[in-house]
């Protein structure tokens, strides 16, 4: 179904907001609430229904759910000013009241009768504030999960996850909500990833309590991973500890704390939250990757082939790619409606295309381009899918493109530190150097120990540099070099970085460097794999390699 909202299209197959014919990029929660609201415009919404319907009941705050309204207001070029499509009913709840034609050019508008209904109070159910506030259910005793009879609690096929709540140390009972509102966020934004198989918050707070036995909690709720933690509270400080288990084989996967004022709780939060979703994300990332490389190849399922493939491509080696091709070929063939492997092969091609391992350079990006657009079509909804196009259009120039479906990957997970990653790449291509460095800190910080590091590092040395902060860059390109799987451009870069901070012996030294890994590098070789939008950018590049002996 597609609705259309003045000059704004809705479409509930692809999931996205066109108004005057562009895509305006929102987010999965707000993209909910306008059709939602749409849905239901016979009538008023309460806020209690947006937050069961929306958030699936989960506690959320008075501020998260204004900004998603002035979000999809805006999405649709309404305001809370004039409120022409999304109008407040001052303490009930919102009504759609704009006109809307569905794609077979149906039109209702709201009547006059209906207008007047409104005016007289509702026959609802009372407002209940409880409902965005409370706690969750009290917590029974440790084992007491209810009547689990006929329930397959066996490993699902995806990584399988719980978040407890954390357990308060000290503080108040007030203060326990916001250690409540800590461990929803944190599952809110695990189960955004959509490759996560994640406990909901009705079962996982009924194990409220001190830190319990992983093992036992992972076999009540037949899964892998078990995040737990602790949250005290001191004055004006906070003090969390946070640790996810491999319960099944009983090991520690991660373990933090983290220390902060608490001068803006709500900051703090999400802060913390999008710290801990970002590590864990990627520790079991990892720890599967890690399991399917013991797997026997014979035994692979989709799963364990698709992250033996991730493994192999991250080696960044023409066997690797090799490797990689073959076995996400596997996983498409026992799962083919899986977006994310359609999403790895996008990114072997793009590899390929970028560092020049395949025969045909055009037909690489082109291959590049159709299995992005494939993972798309699979789940439109997918972080990787897009992030996947965006990549492919960098390699067609095609930079406004790019920039365009990266942050749509980003909007969908905020944690996909490869994503933000991916965006700074784009940007720093494009010129905008300064919104590139944002976008990098935000990738490192999410996924500190990364195996695209070395990458982010030289995205950040090339900032520094042509923000002319040459120092930095230089050292930053000397960092990016030394990463173990670090490819040949990256050897160009820190010569490029090293020159414009005048250590030009040190620059010559990258380039005899390179000449021996990759003989016969030349400077269009580097220009087509950075192609810099802008000429002044263009020039200074072709300039210093020049002048360090480097063949045109």
């Amino acid at each position: 179904m597609i609705y259309f909202v003045a000059s704004s299209a809705i479409d509930t197959e692809t999931f996205e907001v066109r108004r005057d014919g562009v895509r305006i990029p929102v987010e999965p929660q707000v993209f909910d609430l306008l059709l939602l609201l749409i849905e239901n415009r016979d009538r008023m919404i309460t806020r209690d229904e947006i937050v069961e319907r929306v958030w699936k009941g989960r506690i959320v705050s008075e501020a998260a759910i204004s900004s998603r309204i002035k979000a999809a207001r805006r999405a649709i070029g309404d305001d809370g000013k004039a409120q022409a499509m999304i109008r407040t009913i001052h303490r009930r709840g919102l009504r759609f009241v704009g006109d809307v034609t569905t794609a077979n050019g149906t039109i209702e508008a709201e009547s006059t009768t209906e207008r007047q209904a409104l005016e007289r109070p509702p026959t609802v159910v009372p407002h209940v504030p409880q409902a965005l506030i409370a706690s969750p259910t009290e917590a029974t005793e440790p084992g007491e999960v209810g009547d689990i009879t006929g329930i397959d609690l066996s490993l699902p096929k995806r990584p399988s996850l719980v978040v407890l709540p954390f357990h308060m140390l000290v503080g108040s009972e007030d203060q326990r909500l916001t250690a409540d509102g800590l461990a929803l966020d944190i599952m809110t934004g695990l189960a955004r990833t959509r490759w996560l198989f994640v406990i909901s918050r009705g079962t996982a707070f009924k194990f409220r309590g001190p830190s319990q036995d992983p093992k036992v909690i992972a076999t009540q709720l037949g899964v892998r991973y078990v995040l737990q933690g602790n949250i005290q509270f001191h004055g004006n400080r906070l003090r969390i500890h946070a640790a996810l288990t491999d319960a099944v084989v009983g090991r520690e996967v991660w373990a933090d704390h983290f220390d902060r004022a608490v001068d803006d709780i709500f900051l703090v939060q999400d802060e913390i939250a999008s710290i801990i979703v970002g590590t864990v994300e990627s520790e079991i990332e990892q720890s599967e990757r890690q399991r399917a490389l013991l797997t026997p190849p014979a035994s692979l399922d989709a799963w364990s082939a698709y992250h033996r493939g991730a493994w192999h491509m991250f080696q960044f080696t023409r066997e690797g790619y090799e490797e990689a091709e073959t076995l996400f070929k596997r996983a498409a063939q026992l799962d083919p409606g899986a977006s994310r492997v359609f999403a790895g092969l996008s990114f072997v091609h793009w590899q390929r295309a970028f560092l020049e391992i395949g025969k045909d350079r055009q037909a690489e990006i082109d291959q590049a381009t159709e299995f992005a657009r494939h993972a798309l079509l699979l789940d439109p909804r997918d972080p990787q899918g897009h992030w996947a196009l965006g990549r492919a259009f960098l390699l067609r120039q095609e930079f406004d493109l790019a920039i365009e479906e990266i942050e749509q990957s980003v909007s969908l997970n905020p944690n996909f530190a490869i994503g933000h990653y991916s965006v700074a790449f784009a940007r720093a291509l494009a010129t905008q150097n300064g919104r590139s460095e944002e976008s990098v800190k935000i990738a490192r910080r999410l996924s500190p120990y990364d195996l695209m590091s070395f990458a982010m590092l030289a995205t950040q040395a090339m900032n520094a540099s042509l923000l002319g902060r040459f120092e930095d860059g230089a050292e930053l390109a000397d960092r990016a070099a030394r990463q173990g799987n670090a490819h040949y451009h990256i050897l160009a870069i820190a010569a490029f970085c090293n020159a414009l901070a005048g250590r030009t012996e040190i620059a010559k030294r990258y380039l005899t460097r390179l000449a021996a890994v990759h003989p016969g590098y030349r400077l269009a070789d580097y220009l087509k794999a950075f192609p810099y939008r802008d000429t002044f950018v263009r020039e200074l590049v072709r300039g210093t390699f020049l002048r360090l002996g480097l063949a045109e």
